[in-house]
């Protein structure tokens, strides 16, 4: 099946030429996206926007209710999920997604392997389609992210997956989808997102899967720990954005000479790193990277600048003693740096040229959902101070516009 927007798209041409891959755009299309931006067109938007605040910025102050709604309105249907888990006796998982969605399932990877007792991978969806590992197949889930539930290479692995016997669950936020026909389980929540870059679809799968290692978590002590951070996140949020939104904004404007940003995490704040990277480049259109502590220092010293931003992620106990490192590393780079503590989890103040720190007792596994905020309003304001549209993942230029149409022809994200 096509996604809702293809078909809606299609109806308001009928009988015309219809895109293949050999011609993504035909004239049609190509008229279609000079009038209101790809991404608008992708996420159903009735709203274009040129100046702040864009759409993402909405979508950005809604995650706080969205993860409370979920929080009173899912958890029953994914402890079912959990007992459906444990009862076909499944001990192998590997979680998949591609983009942002593979970053998520990086994070679910590591907290399946911290507070569960089964066996976890995360493989990108377009490998796991063509490099499929060796699996029992009646012990083994592949959990697959994808927030339109239409991107090709996703689907592509559910399909290889279940062709080998493999149980299919399938994390989304979007009600009528390809991926929900493909997968054998579904766990849905609806966020209506009307932006380019993912936001809300992001954190709300974060939370879905870390409820779900609740579930399944091994120690009784464990899972009470995990639902009291995330019965904290709604509250923190709403802090966070209250303190930070204009604290982050005026940074956005004090480094508008720098160029690139580069963002270093640890252990289940890689993904972290990655997705605020993944949102900065999105937004502002610059050129980010992302590396764990240790590939920091092997890969990235020759390119340290004043004009290139270091963002060090605080990790818990020993391994924050290389990201501090990072941090005496970058200033010796002459690199402005910014440090991002939360909770009890801190100690790089003192070698940063600023500090976010985040207002909530979050641990290491739980904390990134909540570091999903700053890293979405960074790369907002850095694109508006310098006159991006972040909404719109540069779709608003028709030469990106055919870019994504050519990598995805129309309906394959």
């Amino acid at each position: 099946m096509l996604p809702r927007w293809v078909q809606n798209l299609l109806e308001q041409h009928p009988g015309a030429e219809e895109p293949t891959p050999e011609v993504p755009i035909p004239s049609w299309l190509e008229d279609e996206v000079k009038k209101k931006p790809l991404w608008y067109i992708i996420r159903e938007s009735d709203v274009v926007r040129d100046r702040h605040p864009f759409v993402v910025y909405d979508e950005i102050l809604k995650e706080p209710p969205q993860w409370a709604d979920i929080l009173a309105t899912k958890r029953l249907e994914v402890e079912a999920l959990a007992k459906e888990l444990t009862e076909r006796g499944i001990r192998r998982v590997i979680f998949t997604g591609c983009g942002s969605a593979f970053f998520t399932a990086i994070h679910g990877n590591l907290l399946f392997r911290r507070f569960t007792d089964l066996s976890t991978d995360a493989i990108e969806s377009n490998e796991l389609a063509h490099y499929f590992p060796h699996v029992d197949a009646a012990r083994t889930a592949v959990i697959a992210h994808s927030g339109t539930g239409g991107s090709i290479e996703t689907l592509e692995a559910i399909r290889v997956a279940k062709a080998r016997n493999v149980l299919t669950v399938a994390l989304s936020n979007t009600d009528v989808s390809p991926i929900l026909n493909e997968s054998d389980r579904s766990v849905v929540y609806l966020t209506r997102q009307h932006c380019g870059p993912c936001i809300s679809v992001i954190s709300t799968r974060l939370l879905l899967q870390t409820l779900l290692a609740a579930a399944l978590a091994t120690s009784a002590a464990d899972r009470r720990q995990l639902e009291h951070e995330l019965a904290a996140l709604p509250e923190a949020g709403h802090v966070f954005l209250e303190e930070f939104t204009p604290r982050i904004e005026d940074f956005a404007n004090r480094t508008i000479d720098v160029e690139s940003v580069f963002v270093v995490g640890s252990g289940p704040n890689y993904f972290s790193a990655r997705e605020g990277t993944l949102k900065i480049e999105e937004q502002s259109l610059m050129v980010g990277k992302a590396y764990r502590a240790g590939d920091f220092h092997h890969d990235a010293l020759s390119l340290l600048s004043p004009t290139r931003l270091v963002v060090a992620i605080a990790a818990d106990g020993v391994p924050n003693q290389r990201i501090v490192d990072v941090l005496r590393a970058a200033k010796e780079g002459l690199s402005p740096t910014l440090a991002m503590e939360y909770g009890a989890v801190g100690g790089l103040a003192p070698y940063a040229d600023e500090t976010w720190r985040l207002r909530a007792e979050l641990g290491e596994y739980v904390a990134p959902v909540l570091v999903t905020l700053p890293f979405q309003l960074l790369g907002y304001f850095m694109g508006v101070v310098r006159g991006r549209n972040p909404d719109t993942l540069a779709t608003d230029h028709i030469s990106n516009a055919r870019a994504w149409l050519t990598a995805f022809p129309l309906g394959t994200h």
